[in-house]
């Protein structure tokens, strides 16, 4: 469905979302908080967040959440025109730390270190419905189940091809920007996470998202169409 795919670009392109919990100090308010998040191996949103936080205690004490995101372009006059997406999910703590480490702090390194130097803690969004509004007057409840895809790539595969980017193709990752019109003169870019779909890319502090001509399963596959876009030239490739 045409729907699921927009909402799903949605999903894999904001990177930070309004968090609404149920306050538990002041019983039967809506508390909101602006969180960033990302994807984990699930496709599921992942985001770390303090022990301290208001948001935290809320969702200790009430589990069940909605994650709002929006993106605001200047250019765009009516806001009610932009595509915006509310998540209605239930919370759960995640166990396997290191994993969601690797995943998050490719995404947002300024909070490396956050999970074992201070007292945050990850936890996944399992999603439950979506409300997709894709401009005034168009709006429709999606199930999870067609929205949300699973990576077909394991940490470890994830690890190694962002890396490697990284390490050694780095005019690459430049071309990627070019193609994809990520204008910025001074830019800073390296790649951050890779996905069946395409590519996160962090420039000048900024998460971008590119999208791959086709869908990709395997590590060969991932390699392939980056080693086609990186071969062709900006005015075919934009």
């Amino acid at each position: 469905m045409e729907a699921d795919k927009r909402a799903r670009l949605v999903l894999q392109s904001m990177f930070s979302g309004v968090l609404s919990t149920h306050s538990k100090k002041f019983s039967g308010y809506p508390f909101g908080s602006v969180v960033p998040y990302c994807l984990d191996q699930s496709g599921q949103p992942m985001i770390l967040i303090s022990r301290l936080a208001q948001h935290t205690q809320n969702i200790t004490d009430n589990p069940r959440v909605s994650l709002t995101l929006l993106e605001t372009n200047p250019e765009q006059g009516d806001i009610q025109q932009l595509e915006r997406l509310t998540l209605l999910a239930d919370v759960e703590k995640i166990t396997a730390v290191e994993d969601a480490a690797q995943r998050y702090y490719r995404c947002f390194p300024q909070a490396h270190g956050y999970h074992d130097e201070l007292d945050f803690d990850f936890y996944r969004l399992n999603l439950v419905q979506l409300r997709f509004i894709e401009g005034f007057g168009q709006a429709r409840w999606l199930s999870p189940g067609g929205v949300v895809q699973a990576n077909p790539f394991t940490t470890e595969h994830l690890i190694r091809i962002v890396d490697h980017m990284n390490e050694d193709h780095g005019d690459a990752i430049q071309h990627y920007c070019d193609q994809a019109a990520i204008s910025n003169l001074e830019r800073d870019a390296t790649m951050a996470a890779i996905d069946g779909d395409g590519m996160t890319l962090r420039v000048d502090n900024h998460l971008q998202r590119v999208e791959f001509a086709r869908s990709v399963t395997t590590s060969e596959e991932a390699r392939a169409i980056l080693v086609e876009m990186a071969r062709t030239p900006i005015n075919q490739g934009s």
